[in-house]
């Protein structure tokens, strides 16, 4: 259950999904390192607007953002009223270069980068739906992920992940009306596409924002313990 996300760079997925977007309202990318809900990420909806939206999903007639997910199984999300007409009708593509998963060992959580082993961003399948903030007196757009069975690298850590879209299934998400074809992309991304790492305790801080996210930490191990070079002794 991916509750933390990196987006930092969109223009491949830009480039690969340039012809199903009508109007690019996100333009230049605001990169971030260390993504909690409620914050804004850019997402690409069925009616071809790419745009920032409110990192948690609320239905039109949610009474208050209490009721707010970040999520929806894959499993259920057709039997599910919260989200039966967000995955009918507004269905979007959320595009990130990674998120944090945990492993927990008794009190101890140690955070770990996912991300995609050979391209610098991940095409998440997702739902939207305009709910109206009376905090901004204004509709935002919500949106989830939708989840899935974690493969077996990742099952390790944790045992859901989110559904990550192939390009050539950018344009069936998006608008397919064939629900039956639209629930075969819920498959289980790979092991050999993905690739994880651990990284530093400070992402466990939700204020703490900053590249060195995604830095790896066995790497710095290995060079803090890396032996030091030394020249030839003289005895002069």
């Amino acid at each position: 259950m991916p509750g933390r996300l990196a987006i930092y760079d969109d223009t491949s997925f830009k480039e690969d999904a340039k012809e199903l977007i009508r109007n690019d309202m996100v333009i230049n990318l605001h990169a971030r390192y260390n993504i909690p809900p409620t914050i804004p990420i850019p997402a690409l909806l069925n009616n071809g607007n790419y745009l920032y939206t409110h990192f948690g999903y609320l239905p039109s007639w949610a009474s208050s953002k209490n009721s707010m997910n970040i999520n929806a199984r894959s499993e259920s999300i057709y039997e599910k009223k919260t989200f039966r007409d967000s995955f009918k009708y507004r269905r979007c593509i959320i595009p990130i270069n990674g998120f944090y998963e945990w492993r927990v060992e008794e009190k101890e959580k140690t955070p770990f980068l996912v991300s995609d082993m050979n391209k610098d961003y991940m095409a998440l399948a997702g739902i939207w739906d305009e709910y109206f903030d009376s905090e901004l007196n204004m509709n935002i757009v919500t949106v989830a992920l939708i989840t899935c069975d974690a493969n077996e690298k990742l099952g390790e850590i944790h045992h859901r992940m989110p559904v990550v879209l192939d390009k050539k299934d950018f344009n069936t998400w998006l608008h397919c009306d064939d629900i039956k074809k639209v629930n075969e992309l819920f498959a289980i991304y790979p092991n050999e596409k993905l690739k994880l790492y651990e990284v530093r305790n400070e992402v466990n801080k939700v204020a703490f924002d900053e590249a060195s996210c995604l830095d790896e930490v066995i790497a710095e191990k290995e060079e803090e313990n890396e032996p030091k070079e030394i020249g030839q002794l003289s005895l002069f």
